[in-house]
């Protein structure tokens, strides 16, 4: 079996149960409810959709950004899109509370529920849309979505607020020789015309470290007004 995709990963662990292998037809994935039939018994699985304010803010957030972009328009499974969701908006894509229920015994994960939900996981793995169709995180819901509220929109402050503090003098050099983190490192893989990176860089580490170094001519014992003893 290969591997599932996070989306489809997290709905099973979400459904429960234990999959008995019924064979599951009529399966209609809408917003809110699934519904299918497994072993003669019709099954339902539904949850609340994301709010549509909060879609319209993941929406906007994900244009131009190439992997979460293709994910809101579900074209690939994405754990990165999940988290944004739960952590900056505190809704979980893949909801928390399923409400279970099958005509043979009502509510639960039985194994007709269990069937469906892997039919289901197996058609998100196919195409992530269906999923995002289920949860009402789609581009028509999106598009038509009302204005963002404040609390939806990222706080900035005033350009007036924004003042550059002082720099810090410079500090005296350690007693290593330039580059040395360069040289630990190595090579670095990328090419900066005939060289790579990390050579070009040591070469301005090394131009760095021979300018003089106020710090070290002002350092507390010293005297810039009479020679050294030596």
């Amino acid at each position: 079996m290969t591997a599932r995709g996070p989306w489809a990963a997290a709905f099973l662990d979400a459904v429960g149960g234990e999959d008995t292998g019924a064979a599951v037809d009529a399966l209609e994935v809408a917003e809110r409810t699934i519904a299918a039939t497994a072993g003669g018994c019709e099954v339902t699985l539904a949850a609340e959709p994301v709010p549509q304010r909060l879609w319209v803010a993941m929406w906007r957030f994900a244009r131009g950004n190439g992997p979460l972009e293709a994910a809101a328009g579900g074209r690939e499974q994405s754990e990165h899109l999940e988290h944004l969701l739960r952590e900056d908006w505190d809704v979980a894509l893949v909801p928390e509370t399923i409400d279970r229920r099958c005509s043979c015994d009502g509510p639960g994960a039985c194994g007709h529920v269990a069937a469906v939900a892997r039919a289901v996981a197996d058609a998100v793995d196919a195409d992530p849309s269906v999923f995002l169709r289920w949860r009402g995180c789609t581009p028509e819901r999106a598009q038509s979505g009302p204005a963002l509220d404040e609390e939806d929109e990222p706080a900035l402050a005033p350009p007036e607020d924004w003042v550059a503090g002082e720099l810090p003098g410079p500090h005296p050099r350690r007693p290593l020789p330039a580059g040395t983190v360069l040289r630990r490192l190595g090579a670095a893989g990328v090419r900066v015309g005939d060289r790579d990176l990390a050579d070009a860089l040591l070469a301005a580490y090394e131009a760095f470290g021979s300018m003089p170094n106020d710090a070290e001519n002002d350092s507390p014992g010293s005297s810039t007004s009479s020679p050294s003893p030596d």
